[in-house]
Formats: C-alpha cells, sequence, structure tokens
C-alpha cells in the first residue's frame, strides 16, 4: 500500500516500516550505494534501484522511475523520506494521472514557510533558531509548498550539534510521517 523513495540511509524509512509491517511494500532508491538498500532487504521490503547518475536528463530518469513504480506492489501513497530529488511537474502529472487516488507525500526537516531545501537542519543550527520543525506535506511542483499534512515542533538547544539535532529530529519525523499516513488513510476511505 505504501511506496517509498529514499536517497540515503534510511533510518526513518526503517522505523517506519519495523511499524507498519507489511504496509510499506516496495522502496526505490535514486542511489546505488545508498544503505536504506540494504535495510530494505533486511526489513522484507522489496527494494529496487533507479540511480539518477545512469540517465543523461532529469526526464530520462524520471521515466524510468516512473517504470519502476509500475514494476511496484500495489500502493496508494508514495512517500519520500529523504528523497533528494526534485520531481518536474510532467512527473507529477504522469503520476497523477497513472494512479488518481495515490497521495504523493515528502517529508520535510523544516517549518514550510521559514526553509525551502534539504539542509533545513543545518540551517537552524546556522541562525541559532530555538523552535524548529519536521513537517510532511503533498508534493506539488513548486519544492515544499504542498498542502500540509503534519507538523511536529521541534526544539534547538544552544549546545546542539547536527548529530543532536537529526537524532532528536528522527523521532519527531517518524511521529509526523504516521499522522500524515492515519490522516491520508481516513481521507482515502470516505
Amino acid at each position: 500500500m505504501i511506496v517509498t523513495l529514499c536517497s540515503g540511509e534510511g533510518r526513518t524509512f526503517a522505523a517506519l516500516t519495523r511499524v507498519l509491517g507489511a504496509l510499506v511494500t516496495d522502496m526505490i532508491t535514486n542511489v546505488a550505494t545508498a544503505p536504506v538498500r540494504e535495510k530494505a532487504r533486511s526489513l522484507g521490503v522489496t527494494e529496487h534501484c533507479v540511480p539518477h547518475i545512469a540517465y543523461a536528463t532529469r526526464q530520462e530518469h524520471e521515466e524510468a522511475l516512473f517504470a519502476e513504480l509500475k514494476m511496484c506492489k500495489p500502493f496508494k501513497m508514495i512517500f519520500l523520506l529523504g528523497y533528494m530529488r526534485v520531481f518536474s511537474e510532467q512527473f507529477l502529472n504522469n503520476l497523477r494521472a497513472a494512479w488518481p487516488q495515490c497521495s504523493i507525500v515528502n517529508l520535510h526537516p523544516a517549518p514550510l514557510s521559514l526553509y525551502k531545501g534539504a539542509n533545513g537542519l543545518v540551517h537552524a543550527l546556522k541562525i541559532r533558531a530555538p523552535l524548529w520543525g519536521i513537517s510532511v506535506h503533498e508534493v506539488t511542483a513548486k519544492l515544499d509548498e504542498g498542502p500540509l499534512l503534519a507538523y511536529r515542533s521541534l526544539v534547538v538547544h544552544p549546545n546542539d550539534t547536527f548529530e543532536l539535532l537529526r537524532e532528536r529530529a528522527h523521532t519527531q519525523e517518524v511521529a509526523a510521517v504516521l499522522e500524515a499516513i492515519d490522516k491520508l488513510s481516513r481521507r482515502q476511505s470516505t
């Protein structure tokens, strides 16, 4: 029912899969050496790899990714959990045409109104934000601007290192994604 897209370590993917079990059916990565691949195999999740560096253009990579999604078990949700690629509007339109009931969701390490892009936690430390957050939102063609599904506050302590903040953020990420899944499941059942 849930396909995840991941690019790196896969900590949130692994934590969610341990909670949700067989609901997480497939994991697709765009990085051949990503540690998430082994995590998927060890958790019994079918893993797929569509490395973006193997394609000359973003369009070619997206076409290969689309073809790989067709190989996944039936799904109603796609979750981007640390997936370090931005989708084109055409790709999103193709996804919605092929799977009209599917929700496409992103985990974002920042409040949507305060920071766009991948390095939200680094930015929070850089600006010495006393309070930050973790957002889960629907994916649109505009970077990190889709409708908010879940949000968790994240206190940033003055002596935080990236590793300390990342560890505390991880717990909030898992909680926020689980809330979003619950919300989407209720929406899809009506």
